[in-house]
């Protein structure tokens, strides 16, 4: 593989930045709303479990308000009579009006245990004399326990345990909650199916190359793998710098050589038979490029533009049909293969970069020479050139150029007919403001 570094800008023209008249309208980012969905979950949950813990909070502070409001009742009605029906009824009433309080011990040494439930049975079980507070989920596992001072008496305590969940408070923040996530989902649901009816992005226009565009981008080009019967053996790397090579258009170049710049096209019926085979004309190249290079700038995805060409002049009849019926059963790209004269096929490649663009052209040129020993026996008589979007505002007519380049450099060294151009993004945006700041 040899590389040609240009130094100078990169960028093969000027595009005006300036937002159009009409307006732009601006495409959602799936990925930005997939991240603010998830910080909406994050945050719902996080603040839930914040409300839990501070309602169990509260809930043991309140629980401890009213049992110690229980032991002062007790100590004064017991002072008028100790376990009379007034003094039971108050410790009743004291429980069922507590919002916390699930069950009540009552223990007076020799006089007896007594047990007082909010619930009969829920709370308290025997063991023969002696009662304790049961083991479930929802109650306090350590209670309250306060002694009691009434005249006559020793060793009297009261203990009791609470209820530590409030289940209307949990309802209510479960309904928060889920009215939040849902409306979460929501916008995520609508974003997925935005993407399938896209909004008509309009961009800034672009201008036609000036007579003199300054040069850029890096080309990188794949040597050739020499022809065997077998499958074709891969070639060592090789690198090499090249500072002097400039970006010009197909008319300049025809102009300078005195050669044509195209072939006189096929005739109708050789069209007929190439769109019957799936490849499209050579005319909609243009726009059908031009609508895939605005869908990916959508869904920020990266595109590669290649073309493919024969150069020999001998057994086109047999060659070109044979190139055509393998890049369509190689690629497997309906409506993005075209006819590019002379003798050549241009494809749109979205959602790949540029280097797994020359990866797969170099799969490819290795099938190609391996089948068909015809292609390679004039070393070199099938070229490829490429370029990529690259994260760049570029129109379909500087994209088609930079292709167009990159072959004609392929062809200039049969020992490397893949070429690809790249393009340093940072310098391309550098040379478009400049470009920007000129006076008219």
């Amino acid at each position: 593989m040899r590389m040609w570094q240009n130094h100078s800008h990169t960028a093969t023209g000027a595009l005006n930045l300036a937002a159009s008249k009409s307006g732009v309208q601006f495409a959602i980012n799936p990925y930005i709303i997939a991240w603010v969905c998830i910080g909406i979950y994050t945050a719902a949950i996080g603040f839930s479990g914040f409300r839990f813990y501070t309602g169990i909070r509260d809930r043991r502070i309140l629980a401890e308000k009213e049992f110690f409001n229980l032991a002062d009742v007790s100590t004064t009605e017991a002072s008028n009579g100790f376990m009379t029906e007034l003094f039971k009824e108050k410790i009743l009433n004291a429980l069922e009006t507590s919002k916390t309080l699930q069950g009540v011990i009552l223990s007076a040494g020799p006089a007896g245990n007594y047990t007082f439930e909010r619930f009969k049975g829920a709370t308290v079980r025997w063991t023969g004399d002696v009662p304790h507070f049961r083991t479930q989920f929802g109650i306090s596992k350590k209670p309250f326990i306060e002694g009691l001072q009434i005249p006559n008496m020793r060793n009297v305590y009261i203990s009791a345990v609470y209820n530590t969940i409030d289940y209307s408070r949990i309802i209510t923040i479960l309904k928060h909650t889920l009215f939040v996530i849902t409306a979460a989902f929501g916008i995520a649901c609508l974003t997925f199916i935005l993407q399938f009816f896209p909004a008509r992005v309009s961009y800034p226009p672009s201008v036609k190359p000036s007579s003199k565009p300054k040069p850029g981008g890096a080309y990188a080009k794949k040597a050739p793998l020499p022809a065997h019967k077998g499958k074709p053996k891969e070639e060592p790397i090789k690198e090499a710098r090249d500072t002097s090579f400039t970006l010009h258009s197909e008319a300049e170049q025809a102009a300078k050589t005195g050669a044509s710049v195209a072939a006189p096209p096929p005739s109708a019926e050789e069209i007929h038979d190439l769109c019957s085979k799936g490849i499209g004309e050579e005319s909609g190249i243009r726009d059908r490029l031009s609508s895939e290079l605005h869908r990916c700038a959508f869904f920020e995805q990266d595109m590669v533009f290649m073309i493919m060409a024969l150069k020999s002049k001998a057994q086109m009849d047999i060659l070109y049909p044979l190139l055509i019926d393998e890049v369509i059963h190689f690629f497997i790209l309906p409506d993005l293969i075209f006819e590019k004269n002379p003798w050549g096929i241009a494809l749109i490649l979205p959602d790949i970069t540029l280097d797994q663009g020359l990866a797969k052209s170099g799969e490819f040129h290795q099938q190609v020479l391996g089948k068909y020993p015809e292609f390679s026996r004039n070393q070199g008589n099938l070229y490829i050139g490429m370029s990529s979007r690259a994260g760049r505002f570029i129109n379909a007519e500087r994209l088609m150029l930079e292709a167009g380049q990159a072959l004609e450099k392929a062809q200039e060294d049969a020992s490397a007919p893949i070429v690809a151009f790249r393009s340093d993004p940072e310098k391309y945006r550098a040379f478009m403001a400049s470009q920007n700041t000129k006076p008219s």
